[in-house]
């Protein structure tokens, strides 16, 4: 019984052996942000017809936009929670639609953001739909929802001291937003200075998600484009998440 016994006992230690070790794998991948390919988002806009439709007031250049990156996030659910530096780029494509323009801000490849906007002739953008993918070792969320009523993101000729509250619906979710015009100020990109407003936008979403997010984003009225854009959001639920970044175009114009 003992020869018996000892294969037994070996198996079982191998197996708690392998199990930490997987283990020890899984925390650190999930420990670590994955940095977006530049040309797989270069030839993924080109598949889709990327500069397919005409720019006009309020609608960027389309392309890949690369900005320089700095920022963390943590995930998780209860209490045991997973924290990652962000990768030093992160990719922004413009994709041209026909009521206005599609934006993708890939954080990272577990971390991507999605919206779609709707521009009236006078240049002001209103967000219709979003969707933000968040990962965690593969494990995560990928929600998608209909703004109603469409929500203003960018008044045509915004002002310094202009105010502009939300009241919508993502799907569900309830959100409520306040942006100001808080100064002018110019930017430097590739060597040429942009005139740019800051703009500052606190949100408050309550629902399965409830949490809190504010986006500060140096905006240029002539490229209809952030030319800086610093987040931080703290997002409750079954699986929470918290992140701040600060991102700086590194140049332009984008890639197409």
């Amino acid at each position: 019984m003992r020869l018996l016994t000892r294969p037994v006992r070996l198996i079982g230690l191998l197996v708690v052996v392998a199990l930490i070790g997987l283990g020890a794998w899984l925390w650190l991948s999930a420990g670590s942000s994955t940095p977006t390919d530049a040309e797989a988002a270069l030839r993924g806009f080109r598949a889709r017809g990327g500069e397919a439709g005409s720019v006009r007031p309020g609608v960027p250049r389309p392309g890949v936009y690369t900005y320089r990156q700095q920022g963390s996030e943590r995930g998780g659910a209860g209490p045991v929670k997973v924290s990652r530096d962000l990768p030093d780029e992160a990719r922004y494509v413009v994709l041209l639609t026909p009521e206005g323009f599609r934006e993708e801000l890939l954080v990272s490849e577990e971390h991507e953001e999605v919206v779609r906007y709707r521009v009236n002739q006078a240049g002001a953008i209103r967000a219709v739909w979003r969707r933000t993918e968040v990962r965690f070792v593969g494990v995560g969320s990928d929600d998608r929802r209909t703004i109603r009523p469409p929500s203003l993101h960018v008044p045509a000729n915004p002002r310094v001291g202009q105010r502009w509250r939300e009241d919508y619906r993502a799907g569900e979710l309830r959100v409520q937003a306040t942006s100001r015009v808080l100064r002018s100020e110019r930017v430097t990109v590739s060597g040429r200075s942009y005139p740019v407003l800051v703009i500052r936008v606190d949100g408050v979403t309550s629902g399965a998600h409830p949490g809190t997010r504010t986006d500060v984003f140096w905006w240029s009225p002539q490229l209809s484009l952030p030319l800086r854009w610093d987040f931080e959001m703290d997002i409750g639920g079954t699986l929470s998440f918290e992140a701040d970044a600060d991102l700086r175009l590194a140049a332009l114009p984008p890639k197409t």
